[in-house]
């Protein structure tokens, strides 16, 4: 058990101590991302569609620094809304999904070994309020968390609608070789990928069918697209196919969400594992956000037993000579990204200028007073200061709380120190931070 996460206890009727496992909201997003290792896409996999629908929206609320699976609620209505659902049955399928989930399993094989994994580790549907509670199965920790290399990252809104389990498969399959634009798959490999029955689309013209309307489906609500043919035949068998991927444009317009929530992920990233706002966003300018995310990743790892002094030298370092290896090793050509990320940069430098702004309006209204005699004597006036200083200091703790609450890098002695007020008062709240 994890110490950082945050256990209590309490005692049952019959007198045994029993554990409170904290259970958390899933506020899942279509724009959130998937990331999984090579082994999980190159399984075999025996999940349904309402099944994977479960599992991968837990997958994608999955944190770089999660140090074990949280166990969250899913509401089922919030669900069929994003699955775009509306039939009353819908209920009926979610509750026959988690009878069934917890016998399934996930299966990985090498050449010396072939593992068997249960998917959820727990899965209660709640009947009469309409909601499921899922842990996802610690033993898929190595697949799913604190990834450093050879894994696919896709956005769950490219998956969540699609109609076919095959459909899913075959985007996960082809999506991992996208950056090499082409996969060769042996048919017999296909078959055993996609989990195809044996009795079923035994004919190859069969398989052709299945084939195409899954390159309809994905070009139709997906970010790639793909062809195929006969790669290799064998007498007159054929033996493989040759499947050419494509980056499906039509899809990857009006993304303003998708691109803002990168921009804001990178950066928050960065600034939160100690780097300089300036320079996380002169990096995050500088090198796509999946080298940044498998670059930072890589520290984290390596950083478990807090041996690295320097955390951000090392994070920047590593960015900037690649310690992870990542394959995503050019500038994402993306100016919607590049818009967000300015955007990110301008309300930050909004922020602190309204924030400044509360602090020059208290400065003020202290020195109306000076300046209509209200107080004179020495004392009034050491009195009248020491006021000033508390509330400058109230001001600027309310000021980082609210930063470190939405996830935004804190004020600096930089933004304050061309007034001697603030910067005295900035030295003060540096005195009483132990964590921040």
């Amino acid at each position: 058990m994890q110490d950082n996460i945050p256990y209590e206890t309490e005692f049952e009727d019959d007198g045994q101590m029993a554990l409170i496992v904290p259970e958390y909201e899933a506020q899942i997003k279509d724009y959130y991302w998937i990331n999984q290792s090579k082994e999980i896409i190159n399984s075999q996999q025996d999940l349904s569609l309402m099944e994977r629908r479960l599992i991968y929206s837990l997958v994608s609320l999955v944190q770089p620094d999660d140090e074990e699976f949280k166990t969250y609620t899913v509401q089922i209505k919030d669900l069929a809304n994003l699955l775009g659902v509306v039939e009353k049955s819908f209920y009926e399928r979610v509750e026959k999904t988690i009878d069934q989930l917890q016998s399934k399993q996930l299966v990985i094989e090498n050449n010396s070994i072939k593992q068997k994994i249960t998917w959820v580790q727990s899965a209660t549907y709640v009947k009469g309020e309409g909601r499921v509670k899922i842990k996802l199965s610690e033993d898929l920790a190595p697949f799913f968390r604190n990834l450093k290399r050879a894994y696919t990252k896709y956005r769950i809104k490219n998956v969540l609608k699609l109609r076919s389990e095959y459909s899913w498969r075959l985007y996960e399959i082809l999506k991992e070789r996208e950056f090499r634009k082409e996969r060769v798959i042996k048919i017999a490999e296909l078959r055993y990928l996609l989990n195809i029955p044996d009795d079923k689309y035994k004919m190859l013209k069969h398989l052709r069918e299945l084939l195409d309307s899954v390159q309809k489906e994905l070009e139709e609500k997906t970010d790639i697209t793909f062809s195929y043919d006969v790669h290799k035949r064998v007498g007159r068998s054929v033996e493989s196919f040759i499947f050419q991927i494509s980056r499906n444009g039509k899809n990857i317009q009006s993304e303003q969400d998708m691109a803002n929530y990168d921009a804001e992920n990178v950066f928050n990233l960065l600034v939160q594992n100690g780097v300089h706002r300036k320079k996380a966003i002169s990096l995050a300018k500088l090198y796509h956000p999946f080298y940044i995310e498998e670059n930072v990743r890589h520290a984290l790892q390596l950083n478990k037993g807090q041996s690295i002094l320097n955390l951000a030298g090392y994070i920047i370092k590593g960015i900037e000579d690649n310690y992870a290896n990542s394959v995503h090793d050019m500038p994402l050509d993306d100016a919607l990204f590049g818009m967000e990320l300015r955007n990110v940069e301008e309300n930050l430098a909004d922020q602190t200028r309204e924030e400044l702004s509360q602090f020059k309006e208290i400065i003020e209204n202290y020195k109306d007073l000076i300046n209509r005699g209200v107080y004179s004597k020495v004392e009034e006036l050491t009195d009248l200061a020491e006021s000033r200083d508390q509330m400058l200091l109230q001001n600027l703790e309310v000021i980082q709380k609210n930063r470190k609450k939405t996830k935004r890098p804190p004020l600096l002695m930089e933004d304050l120190a061309h007034d001697p007020y603030l910067k005295k008062v900035y030295e003060l709240w540096l005195e009483k931070q132990t964590d921040f």
